[in-house]
């Protein structure tokens, strides 16, 4: 049997070999590439929908702060806008901007993406609104309203000096300019929508049959009135098989991961174990 076809995104994946979250490893964004039009797109965005309607409280957050409502209303104008150019059509606004919530979840089935909106603060940038549709074992409504320090305080390499980089870099941030960047995680199950940890697998699963591939498209673009950040999350993924076909990934996969400490690793989680690296080190010849 032949491997699934690996996608275009694999070749960019940051596949250094060092500690996973050292540097931001942002690149500059492209305003036309803002968000990735795929074969995905539609399937992504009903599934977001459904989730609204089932997990609306799981994936849908907004701090109690009267700033939160000017910026979902800039965002929904911008993706619209957006939209309208690459697009051609945009359905029209039915929804009362005045209900913040409510106006963030419109916008968010507009696109693939997942949203969230970052205000400065005393203590830092913060996270005061989100629609995490498709979120990696995190649940937004534990960090609503924290500074992005207390966000990311799990993730080894983020607390201290990175932290205070991330802070200084959204605020440098001009009005309109945006960056994007690419991580990349092993999951052993395939739902989108990983909110915590799934009991009911039988651990460890097969490789690769039981191992997936799971990238996140990240943007951070500037509004351009109001001082706030969106923060855009596009989730894909594929199974781990395809990587039969890109010797030349699974290389770059097993040489960073031999280059993580031990944190490192338990923090990527137990998809990525020794069974893993072996059949990435057999996939690179």
């Amino acid at each position: 049997m032949s491997s699934p076809l690996a996608p275009g995104w694999l070749d960019e994946l940051d596949l250094h070999v060092g500690p996973p979250d050292a540097s931001m490893g942002t690149r500059a964004l492209d305003p036309d590439r803002w968000f990735l039009v795929d074969d995905q797109w539609d399937a992504q965005r009903a599934e977001a929908a459904r989730l609204l309607a089932s997990e609306r409280d799981e994936v849908l957050v907004s701090a109690d702060d009267p700033a939160v409502g000017a910026v979902v209303a800039e965002l929904d104008d911008v993706v619209r806008t957006w939209l309208g150019r690459s697009r051609g059509s945009v359905p029209p606004v039915v929804t009362d901007q005045r209900d913040p919530p409510r106006g963030l979840a419109d916008t968010r089935l507009l696109v693939a993406d997942d949203l969230c909106l970052l205000l400065p603060g005393e203590g830092g940038w913060r996270l005061a609104a989100g629609c995490v549709c498709f979120p990696s074992y995190w649940r937004p409504r534990d960090r609503i309203g924290g500074p992005l320090d207390g966000v990311h305080a799990v993730v080894p390499g983020y607390p201290g000096a990175l932290a205070g980089r991330v802070d200084g870099f959204l605020g440098r941030l001009r009005p309109g300019q945006g960056v994007w960047r690419r991580n990349w995680l092993v999951h052993d199950v395939a739902d989108l929508h990983l909110p915590t940890w799934v009991d009911d697998v039988d651990r460890p699963t097969p490789v690769p049959e039981g191992r997936w591939l799971r990238s996140e498209r990240q943007t951070l673009v500037r509004l351009p009135t109001v001082e706030a950040v969106v923060f855009t999350i596009r989730t894909q993924q594929v199974p781990m098989a395809v990587l039969g076909s890109r010797p030349d990934v699974a290389r770059g996969l097993a040489a960073a991961i031999r280059g993580w400490s031990p944190e490192q690793r338990a923090y990527k989680g137990a998809a990525i174990d020794d069974a893993l690296l072996r059949w990435l080190s057999a996939q690179a010849g």
